[in-house]
């Protein structure tokens, strides 16, 4: 066991590129396996840690895990054939395998950390410092045993990339399945994306079949909301305040629902996906009169400003991004004239031109190239959400008013806090502006 813990120490320093020799490390074949044993066992230890509820073990991971070992031996021959030196077979499976427990905090937390700083971060590119990262680490237990020239080295660190990114590809299976014992045959019963597959249409026809009908002779307000980013749970939150706001002060319960990506309430809401929101506003189309009722659409998620579009994800469904065309005919669709369109996202600012009309007041939380903030996960509202709707909207009715008080309320803050001013925007049609005047204007 002794030595057993001199190559785990080996491994992390040689993790965080501390200087380290081969004679740090006890080369043998009881060591390597002992190595891998650990290996695998943080390996099921870790997805077992992120399955959701009990789970049943997956025996085809084994198959999977020597496939691995099988080819870090392989490359390790290959290494120590090229480079002549025989040392290399042992010596360079024994280091890169004692730094396994490194290179899973590195994947893991790593990733994590990444989406926590910037979720809209494209995965590639994640994936493109991992495999720098990985083979540099590889590299460095290849140099413990030979000295390795600028060309050479470079050779050698392409080569495992090329190896890491083999891997990548091949098949992936996960080490626990959900434990669906005494389960019954219900589609809803089933985990997963595939639940969602089932549950997702009569769950939104079920709610879509809630929605009153408009009320003669009287000006009625529907909602609409549409949380896109399920990996925060700000968005899901945020949607939740605003239409409770809305049903209790602007008189929309019974006449509002939200679409929502997140997995808190994959059973109780629908998902917001755009075919789904062409579908509810469709219904909503149907439901109101066109000439004296008027829809609130309230969007919130991460977004985008080369190319403009606002970020839908759900547990890693590919799912259409809502792009300013994308609703701009979701809503030509309908029959709906009267239009309110508040848009909560970085870059928002660019829905506008395709948005606003005469008949339409479209209101977004920046300008087309500037960020809004306040999304993080540990927030329950975006700080745009915070002003707009849980501070303005609770002093006035007139939804262009509340958006001169949140304006210069979130100019103040940002400028106390030294970020850039997101400068939110308004476009407010002059058919609209006379109709509502005093109302909702």
């Amino acid at each position: 066991m002794r030595n057993l813990f001199h190559n785990l120490l080996a491994g992390f320093r040689l993790a965080l590129f501390f200087r380290v020799h081969s004679t740090d490390f006890r080369v043998s074949i009881r060591q390597l396996a002992w190595l891998l044993l650990i290996e695998f066992a943080l390996g099921l230890g870790i997805s077992y840690a992120m399955l959701e509820g009990a789970g049943r073990f997956n025996p085809d991971v084994v198959v999977q895990a020597l496939a691995s070992v099988t080819l870090t031996l392989a490359v390790a021959a290959l290494l120590a054939a090229w480079l002549r030196t025989p040392a290399l077979l042992l010596g360079y499976a024994v280091a890169a395998t004692a730094m396994a427990p490194m290179l899973l905090a590195y994947t893991y937390g790593g990733y994590a950390l990444w989406e926590r700083l910037d979720p809209e971060l494209e995965d590639w590119v994640w994936t493109l410092l991992w495999l720098a990262l990985v083979a540099a680490l590889l590299v460095r237990a290849v140099k413990l045993w030979v000295p390795l020239g600028f060309f050479r080295q470079a050779a050698v660190e392409l080569l495992l990339m090329g190896v890491l990114l083999i891997q990548l590809g091949l098949p992936q299976q996960d080490a626990w399945y959900p434990d669906e014992t005494g389960a019954d045959d219900s589609v809803l019963d089933i985990g997963g994306h595939e639940a969602l597959l089932y549950q997702q249409p009569r769950l939104l026809d079920r709610t879509l079949q809630t929605l009153r009908a408009q009320r003669p002779d009287i000006s009625d307000l529907y909602f609409v909301g549409f949380a896109g980013y399920g990996w925060q749970d700000v968005f899901m939150k945020e949607m939740h305040t605003v239409r409770a706001l809305f049903d209790s002060r602007f008189d929309t319960r019974g006449r509002s629902l939200a679409l929502i990506n997140n997995t808190q309430t994959e059973a109780s809401a629908p998902i917001a996906t755009t075919t789904a929101l062409r579908t509810a506003l469709a219904h909503v189309g149907g439901l109101l009169d066109p000439e004296e009722d008027v829809l609130f659409l309230f969007v919130t998620s991460h977004g985008s400003g080369e190319p403009a579009y606002l970020s839908v994800d759900n547990n890693d469904l590919q799912l259409t991004q809502l792009t300013p065309a994308r609703l701009k005919a979701a809503l030509a669709a309908t029959p709906i004239k009267w239009k309110v369109i508040v848009v909560s996202a970085c870059y928002s600012g660019s829905f506008i031109p395709a948005l606003q009309d005469d008949n339409t007041l479209v209101i977004t939380a920046s300008r087309a190239d500037r960020n809004s903030f306040g999304c993080d996960a540990k927030n329950s509202m975006t700080d745009f959400g915070r002003a707009y709707f849980t501070e303005a909207l609770k002093q006035t009715r007139s939804f262009t008013e509340a958006f001169k008080l949140a304006s210069t309320r979130i100019a103040a803050r940002e400028k106390a806090e030294g970020l850039t001013p997101s400068q939110p925007q308004m476009s407010l049609g002059k058919a609209f502006a006379a109709k509502w005047q005093g109302l909702y204007d």
